[in-house]
C-alpha cells in the first residue's frame, strides 16, 4: 500500500472503532509472510485471521460463511 502497510491500517481501524464505540470489523490478513513474528505482529495490531498465500478461494469463502453464521447465531441468542 502506498501510504501505510496493512498492520498500520489495522491499528488505525481498531483505534477508530474504539474511539467511536463501534463494533469491531473482521480483519483478515492475506499475506506471503510466514514467520512466527509476522503472525504475532498481526495479532498485536488487531488482525482477526492471518492467512498465508496462496489462499484457496473455496477455503476463504467457507471461512467467511462460517464467521457470518456464527455472528448471526450470536445476534439471535437471547440473554
Amino acid at each position: 500500500m502506498p501510504v501505510m502497510n496493512g498492520l498500520e491500517a489495522t491499528e488505525r481501524i481498531r483505534k477508530h472503532e474504539s474511539e467511536n464505540a463501534m463494533r469491531p470489523a473482521l480483519i483478515v490478513a492475506l499475506t506471503g509472510l510466514t514467520a512466527e513474528e509476522d503472525h504475532e505482529r498481526a495479532s498485536e495490531s488487531g488482525v482477526d485471521l492471518f492467512l498465508e498465500k496462496p489462499v484457496r478461494l473455496k477455503d476463504l469463502a467457507k471461512l467467511l460463511a462460517d464467521r457470518k453464521a456464527g455472528d448471526a447465531a450470536k445476534s439471535s441468542t437471547k440473554v
